[in-house]
């Protein structure tokens, strides 16, 4: 089992520190996420709390991630970085291929991509795109970004992203794993067939549900399992639980960030938070 923290919901410039004392302490990396803006009245369900409300205030920041992790890359030397979830849909696969393939090869291969669909369709209606083809053109614009990162001429016939022979210097220097996050039986089916899949926070029902569903999809598909990821973290992080997740076959799990009790984002000092992940580190990591 490897083990990761995550970092979203943070202020930016604690996330140097942050990053570095990680990958001291032997954390296998750290998950940023996305979100474009926060509307000052939110009416959409969020379906990754207990609640269905968001998790954050409108001042939270959410810097963009690609940028944040090429910048995280150059202070730390080990660490690896994962998107957690960037909201494919809601961008052009070109400009998500040529940011994603430029904080990959300055960090020389450590980042992840961890895609998904997203749930807020104000925010898609804002730039518009539209919210109810995102899971076909997130399909789409994957094979687009795996032509356009081979670095050679390539051309694209599809449904929504058709374009000629062109060419996306440079290519990556180093393949770009590929997680999917979300519940929905089509998105398991979709992480199935990528390489791995990016939970939420789970009770160890859920947990019970969702490994064996996908172990099962990913047979079904063909893939082999050795290679295939499976990443999600826990309400309740005791230990037979942790040992419960690796008997399942989940080989990711990643801690929370800081949140307080109402599972908001942190009101922790930064003191705090480094002290934190020392404590799990200690029971954990060394």
């Amino acid at each position: 089992m490897n083990y990761w923290q995550c970092v979203a919901m943070l202020d930016m410039k604690e996330l140097p520190a942050l990053a570095r004392h990680a990958e001291t302490l032997g954390f296998e990396g750290i998950s940023l996420g996305e979100h474009l803006i926060t509307f000052s009245e939110q009416y959409e369900n969020y379906e990754y709390s207990k609640n269905n409300l968001i998790r954050w205030y409108p001042e939270t920041h959410w810097p963009e991630p690609w940028v944040q992790i090429a910048a995280l890359s150059q202070v730390t030397t080990r660490l690896r970085f994962l998107t957690s979830v960037y909201v494919l849909p809601m961008h052009d696969p070109f400009n998500v291929a040529k940011l994603v393939s430029t904080a990959a090869n300055i960090s020389e291969g450590r980042v992840i991509l961890g895609a998904g669909i997203g749930w807020q369709k104000s925010e898609f209606e804002l730039v518009g795109q539209d919210f109810h083809t995102r899971g076909r053109r997130c399909d789409e614009a994957l094979e687009v970004m795996a032509k356009l990162w081979t670095g050679e001429p390539v051309s694209h016939d599809g449904e929504f992203y058709p374009f000629p022979s062109l060419q996306m210097s440079p290519g990556l220097f180093q393949p770009v794993p590929i997680y999917i996050g979300g519940f929905s039986e089509p998105a398991l089916r979709r992480a199935a067939r990528h390489d791995g899949w990016i939970g939420g926070q789970h009770e160890m029902s859920e947990v019970e549900f969702f490994v064996p569903t996908l172990i099962q999809y990913r047979k079904e598909s063909g893939k082999s399992l050795e290679d295939f990821e499976i990443c999600l973290g826990l309400y309740d992080m005791q230990e037979s639980n942790i040992e419960r997740c690796k008997e399942l076959g989940a080989t990711m799990l990643y801690r929370e960030a800081f949140c307080d009790a109402n599972g908001m984002a942190s009101s922790m000092t930064l003191a705090e938070k480094l002290h934190d992940m020392e404590r799990f580190a200690n029971q954990h990591l060394l």
